[in-house]
């Protein structure tokens, strides 16, 4: 397989992405402060699939807001 992977690109950009990664710490602390929610998920792997479904189908929104991050931190 080549190392041009749309994955492993995905994987590069989100790492040096520091907007997305304020993102996921966002997502991380949601997710210690609603631990049942957390809990469900893991227990259950249609809750995995539906949350990486929101995901996907909100990535416009979130795109928009982590460019609107950029912008406001330089």
């Amino acid at each position: 397989m080549s190392a041009y992977r749309p994955v492993r690109r995905l994987n590069n950009y989100y790492k040096s992405n520091d907007g997305f990664k304020a993102w996921i710490r966002a997502n991380e602390q949601w997710f210690r402060e609603n631990p049942e929610v957390f809990n469900q998920m893991l227990r259950n792997p249609n809750m995995v699939n539906l949350f990486m479904d929101l995901m996907v189908m909100n990535s416009p929104r979130i795109q928009k807001r982590l460019r609107k991050m950029g912008r406001k931190s330089k």
